[in-house]
């Protein structure tokens, strides 16, 4: 198996109605990964990684790149990136920032801190007409006209290669151009264009990411290993008439914590329709232990829940707990704080365990490229049997689209 996964107090017993319908989506789903007919799978598997690179060299000559997107053009290569990068401090290099919000005092706040001279920008909007992309690119392109700086060799255009907004400013301006992948939403693009640009620019092996992603893909092409992988969520969808509608994603690692956000999305937009759905909640361990475990344990019965750790890991720094003269903090005592970590998360599993709500366990070897690769896979491939069991469409999200209408008709008549 390529991750572990545990899990506690669910029922796998299937009816035999439930059975078929099951039989049905595992079916549907390996015979759309045997034809590649998935577009995220059809270009992982064509994938020319020579212009990848070419753009990243393009990008690295700079000090600070600025990604402009926000959604699915943002979250999958913003994942990737804090891999590699500190939680605390900025250290890649070159510095890369996400720009994903339309909130002018934090993107003033950035300018004021990184030469323009020393910066390039990445503008990815799939459509070419997100709103909030465009005024983005409009707002810092600005900035570079009023300081006099050159905008072309600077600016990256990333969208769908047709008439749009975006396509129209970037060859009235003659700006750099790469074409997003038609048959791929930008919540199922991190394995794509959008995602692996920033991952190579600051040193993540793409290759080994996307090997990752493809050697999940050949695990559970045989029945036995997909219901390895995916009866416990096929247990989650039978256990929303029992009134489990939310679905708490908590990996034990700073690194990951951009990852339950990327998940967050692609569960939203891919299941929430048509009156049916199951809430995405992240939460970080140990930090949500001391915000959100009270409701958790005490709360509603509604929750199930998924735990990412990674396999023990022997070494680790020795904490020294000794104090005063003579006093020690035994239960520290030279031990380390991946293996307090370890403990965390194994207490807090079996505690909600014991109240008998449904969790499962996810154990990675690693965290390296190639897992994080398998992981995410595994995260497209469950959503998508998830939206089929429910009988939704994985790929669209019709709803959202009254907010963008009524977004610029207030434009238009707010002041």
């Amino acid at each position: 198996m390529i991750f572990l996964q545990e899990t506690f107090n669910l029922d796998s017993k299937i009816k035999k109605t439930q059975k078929l319908h099951y039989v049905r989506a595992r079916t549907k789903i390996l015979e759309s990964i045997k034809s590649k007919s998935f577009g995220f799978i059809q270009d992982l598997y064509n994938k020319d990684f020579s212009i990848i690179s070419e753009f990243s060299d393009k990008l690295k000559e700079f000090e600070n790149i600025l990604f402009l997107g926000t959604g699915g053009s943002s979250l999958g290569g913003k994942t990737l990136v804090s891999l590699m990068d500190n939680t605390f401090i900025n250290i890649t290099k070159p510095r890369v920032f996400f720009l994903e919000n339309v909130d002018s005092s934090s993107i003033i706040n950035l300018l004021k801190h990184i030469d323009l001279r020393k910066s390039a920008c990445v503008v990815t909007s799939k459509s070419g007409e997100t709103i909030e992309t465009i005024s983005q690119f409009f707002f810092i392109y600005n900035e570079f006209r009023k300081k006099k700086i050159s905008r072309k060799k600077r600016f990256f255009i990333i969208s769908e290669d047709k008439e749009s907004t975006l396509k129209e400013i970037q060859e009235s301006e003659k700006l750099d151009f790469y074409p997003h992948p038609t048959n791929i939403g930008g919540r199922y693009s991190v394995f794509s264009i959008v995602g692996l640009t920033p991952a190579k620019t600051i040193g993540f092996d793409i290759k080994s990411f996307c090997n990752g992603g493809k050697s999940f893909l050949k695990e559970i092409q045989t029945e036995k290993k997909f219901d390895y992988y995916f009866t416990p969520i096929s247990d989650l969808i039978k256990l929303q008439k029992k009134g489990v509608n939310m679905s708490i994603i908590m990996p034990y690692h700073d690194s990951l914590n951009n990852l339950s956000f990327w998940y967050r999305q692609l569960w939203a937009e891919s299941i929430g329709k048509a009156g049916k759905g199951i809430t995405p909640i992240n939460a970080l361990g140990t930090v949500d232990q001391h915000s959100q475990l009270q409701l958790y344990l005490d709360g509603p019965r509604d929750k199930f829940f998924t735990f990412i750790g990674k396999k023990k890991d022997k070494k680790g720094t020795k904490i020294d707990c000794s104090y005063s003269k003579s006093k020690i903090f035994l239960d520290l005592h030279h031990k380390s704080l991946e293996r307090l970590l370890n403990a965390e998360m194994n207490a807090t599993i079996k505690t909600i365990s014991n109240k008998k709500m449904p969790i499962r366990k996810i154990t990675l070897k690693s965290f390296n490229e190639s897992f994080i690769g398998s992981l995410m896979m595994f995260f497209f491939i469950e959503t998508i049997f998830s939206c089929f069991l429910l009988q939704v469409n994985p790929f669209d999200q019709p709803a959202v689209e009254e907010g963008k209408k009524l977004t610029k008709r207030f434009l238009k008549y707010n002041e």
